[in-house]
């Protein structure tokens, strides 16, 4: 909205602790709010408003100025110069609620006082708008004539022969790649599909020749009287034809003595007998009386199915394990395996009773909080009595151990700009276990707040642990 001619602006200077920490010239008027957020016209870090406090706003074309009742302030209204209680006390504002809202007039100026800041206010003849540089006449020129067309040229012809470039091998079409047997030189194709005809009039040839040995053998054997004998088979060919001739009857007994000898060969029981007459030599033969020259790897010689472990050995058999998922087969006992020398039974005992314990956790509000941001401290609140139950549970767990556990632990934890909590630390912890400060600070590391606005804040808060029973 463009100015009106000859309307003043408004003048507004930030003093604090003496100087003059900030001024501006408010050409458009509008409102004019101050406080801790960063959306307010003038920020103040350390003012009594948390958010925002409209100071001036415009009403029918005219400003006015807005104040609560416990500010501090001079304005001078008319010819006179009033303190903020005295236009009060002169029904000069109007009221609304607790707060006031005086009608200012272009004469009008003054001062604010909030807090340890003073804000002084007044209106001015707004001054000239700075000057555009100009360049001279001879310099000026149009564009046209400002062009160097020669560069212009190479320019637009590269761009040219590049675009062309671009289109050719966008839409070239490379012929597909040769497949299968396409790849495969032509020498090796003619070897792989080249007939084995030698090979196969050689296998004739033979067929032939033995053909007719065997009817000239036939011939000079057999009388011209006699019957021509049968040609034998090869042996081939009779294992294909079915043998109809019944098996003979097998012994029982004598099978199983034969299945019985060949397990006492080839096992360690080869090894563990008494020596018979006419038998090998058992290990217990082997071993008796001592002897420091023979070991078991010398006991056991000779027997298939037997093998003494090593290091190689132990090595393959624990790649198989792996192998297999890492699973063996455990051997494991029964109650019945398991008894004294006089036939009772042993005891393996039984899971004791689990303790039972009950906490009381109190956590009213934060103790403190500071930071660049702003968080309502109820919503602080609300969010912590929501995650209560993770902190209960730090307690109960190390209450189990100890029936006397007690005392207070106070948390500081930062809540970012996105909610997350960002540092925890324990501040104060009187229960003396620090395993329950632990549990607490990893909990509250996954909590999640409300967006503090404008920045981030630091909250103190104390949790006092006690048994109920």
């Amino acid at each position: 909205m463009a100015q009106p001619t000859g309307q003043k602006i408004l003048r507004i200077g930030i003093v604090q602790n003496g100087k003059i920490i900030e001024e501006r010239l408010l050409r458009k008027r509008g409102t004019v709010s101050i406080g801790q957020s960063p959306k307010n016209t003038f920020v103040l870090p350390s003012s009594p408003f948390q958010r925002s406090f409209t100071l001036f706003d415009v009403k029918g074309g005219s400003y006015a100025l807005n104040f609560k009742g416990d500010m501090d302030g001079r304005v001078s209204v008319e010819d006179a110069v009033l303190d903020l209680k005295a236009v009060v006390q002169r029904k000069l504002a109007d009221q609304k609620g607790d707060q006031f809202s005086l009608t200012l007039s272009e004469k009008s100026r003054g001062k604010v006082v909030i807090g340890d800041v003073t804000l002084l206010f007044q209106f001015v003849v707004p001054p000239p708008p700075p000057s555009k540089l100009q360049l001279p006449a001879n310099v000026r020129r149009g564009l046209i004539s400002s062009v160097d067309w020669n560069l212009t040229s190479a320019l637009l012809g590269a761009m040219l022969v590049q675009g062309t470039l671009v289109a050719m091998a966008w839409l070239y079409d490379p012929p597909a790649k040769p497949r299968g047997i396409e790849v495969i030189p032509d020498h090796v194709v003619e070897l792989l599909t080249q007939p084995k005809k030698k090979e196969k009039v050689a296998k004739k040839d033979e067929a032939k020749d033995e053909g007719k040995k065997d009817e000239v053998a036939e011939k000079v054997e057999a009388p011209k009287n006699e019957r021509r004998p049968a040609v034998k088979e090869p042996e081939n060919q009779q294992a294909r034809k079915p043998d109809n001739t019944p098996a003979a009857p097998v012994d029982p007994n004598a099978r199983k003595e034969e299945v019985k000898a060949q397990v006492a060969n080839k096992t360690i029981l080869k090894f563990l007998g008494t020596t018979g007459e006419g038998g090998a030599e058992s290990i217990v033969d082997k071993l008796a009386g001592g002897s420091p020259d023979v070991n078991i790897a010398t006991a056991f010689e000779g027997a298939n199915g037997v093998q003494v472990a090593d290091a190689a050995t132990q090595e393959r058999d624990r790649r198989r394990i792996s192998a297999n998922g890492g699973a063996g087969n455990v051997a494991g006992l029964k109650e019945s395996d398991i008894a004294t020398k006089a036939g009772g039974a042993v005891d393996t005992g039984s899971k004791g009773a689990e303790v039972q314990v009950k906490a009381v956790v109190k956590a009213s509000e934060p103790s403190e909080t500071f930071g660049t941001g702003t968080l309502d401290q109820n919503k602080i609140s609300e969010t912590v009595k929501r995650r209560m139950g993770a902190v209960k549970s730090c307690y109960e767990k190390e209450l189990k151990r100890n029936p006397q556990l007690q005392g207070k632990i106070a948390m500081q934890f930062t809540i970012e700009e996105s909610g997350r909590v960002g540092d925890v630390v324990v501040k104060q912890d009187t229960m003396g276990d620090p395993a329950v400060g632990e549990c607490i600070k990893a909990a509250i590391s996954r909590w999640r707040f409300d967006s503090p606005e404008g920045g981030s804040i630091t909250v103190g808060y104390p949790f006092i642990f006690s048994p109920s029973n």
